[in-house]
């Protein structure tokens, strides 16, 4: 034990026990509510549409968020993984990222006192998105394995759905809130009131994850002494090797792309049509936040109650229903309904993707499968919409376009969905999961 922390150790640390695993269950979720409050409140599908509108009315570069937003998270996942997969203790990484992915919001929340006009507020904006997303891409493999340590494995799936409920069901005010401050209110004021608000609930959720109890890890070897092309070599054979894992990986590629097509265009969409007011993104987020609470009970029951495929053969079905309703019609009542089909099947995807992950992955490397399936899931999602914002720009093709697209992707995904098996790891504790 005289070892210093962070570093590997051949022993292990006393186990938690069940009263701090229900504690730290709580502080997940407490985390949860306030760091996803904070994301509401200024929300990429929402928010962050209306300012990029307010000063540019150009469709890629709302293509030009997504890009930044999965290629900044993919980019340091795999040398994280690599860095961090075998430290003793990883709570204070996840502090350290924790701290450079928010910091951001702050600085440009002092800049819009200071400045409201598009060429200087768009390029602070997309500077601070960048390092936002690194930040997140640093913390992604780090915190998922965290939280596998620092929570019952028979409940992983269900403190993730709870977090993801609490946070739903509070992201209903917030809608409401951000559609009053919103009609209320010009610009930048608006997005002022409503950053001090999301940076402050970005404090609330560090004070929660700094107190989570986190037990030794065993000293297992990690990546760290690892050449970097063998590093890679390693990570490609995972998909080589693993062909439950790699179909699961495509299916899921299948039926979040078009997940990511639809959120980046669906409120510039509702928001370009003649019956659109001032608070309508505080509507489509409160119609999106109170079904996602739902999803998110729903994905975690099912997921851990039965197995980590089958909410995957519901999700998809729900974001057809959506894309098909805004295929119909852009007014906004419409786009509300689909905002409200979205959030159920995001609730479902949000909680039970991680934990899919963690049941597919090998002991003690599961940093480096998260890793390697946000990166295969990134780059498409970045690529994509911003190749489909700028043809939207050329009028090349349409909203409704891009929506069809999307809805025959996810209907391919949920056919593979239909023929997959649950992971090895699952089967082998049928008698547990039902």
């Amino acid at each position: 034990m005289g070892e210093k922390r962070g570093k590997q150790s051949p022993s292990r640390g006393r186990p938690l026990t069940s009263a701090q695993l229900k504690r730290n269950a709580i502080l997940h979720g407490l985390d949860g509510v306030f760091f996803f409050a904070a994301v509401t409140l200024f929300s990429r599908q929402t928010v962050m549409v209306k300012l990029i509108s307010e000063l540019n009315d150009s469709s890629f570069l709302l293509g030009l968020v997504s890009a930044v937003f999965w290629l900044g998270m993919l980019l340091p996942q795999t040398v994280v993984a690599k860095k961090l997969e075998g430290l003793s203790y990883k709570k204070p990484a996840v502090m350290a990222c924790l701290v450079l992915q928010r910091v951001g919001w702050l600085v440009f929340l002092l800049t819009l006192f200071v400045w409201w006009e598009p060429t200087v507020t768009l390029t602070v904006f997309f500077a601070v998105l960048i390092l936002n997303r690194i930040a997140s891409g640093m913390i992604t493999p780090l915190w998922t394995d965290w939280y596998t340590k620092t929570t019952n494995e028979k409940q992983w799936a269900t403190v993730l759905g709870v977090r993801r409920a609490m946070s739903g069901v509070v992201g209903v005010f917030l809608g409401l809130l951000i559609a009053r401050i919103m009609a209320t209110s010009g610009s930048p004021a608006r997005y002022r009131a409503l950053l001090v608000l999301a940076v402050a609930c970005y404090a609330m959720s560090a004070v929660f994850v700094a107190l989570v109890r986190e037990d030794r890890q065993e000293g297992l070897p990690n990546q760290r002494a690892t050449g970097w092309a063998e590093y890679y070599r390693g990570l490609v054979r995972i998909l080589v090797d693993r062909p439950d894992f790699r179909a699961f990986v495509l299916a899921s590629l299948a039926v979040t792309l078009p997940v990511t097509l639809i959120l980046t265009f669906l409120a510039r969409y509702g928001l370009a049509h003649e019956e659109a007011t001032e608070g309508i993104v505080g509507t489509f987020t409160a119609f999106f936040q109170g079904p996602l609470a739902l999803g998110a009970v729903v994905g975690g029951v099912l997921s851990d109650n039965r197995n980590v495929i089958v909410p995957f053969r519901v999700m998809p079905l729900l974001l057809a229903a959506a894309i098909g309703a805004a295929v119909v019609s852009a007014h906004p009542a419409v786009v509300s309904a689909a905002f409200a089909l979205l959030g159920l099947a995001m609730g479902i995807r949000l909680t039970c993707l991680l934990p899919a992950i963690f049941r597919f992955a090998e002991p003690h490397r599961l940093p480096s499968y998260t890793a390697l399936c946000m990166t295969v899931l990134g780059i498409p999602r970045a690529v994509v919409p911003l190749l489909a914002g700028g043809l939207i720009d050329a009028g090349v093709i349409g909203f409704r376009e891009v929506f069809l697209f999307s809805g025959a992707l996810c209907l391919w995904g949920w056919l593979m969905f239909l023929r997959m098996p649950p992971p090895a790891r699952d089967r082998q504790q049928a008698p547990l999961n039902g």
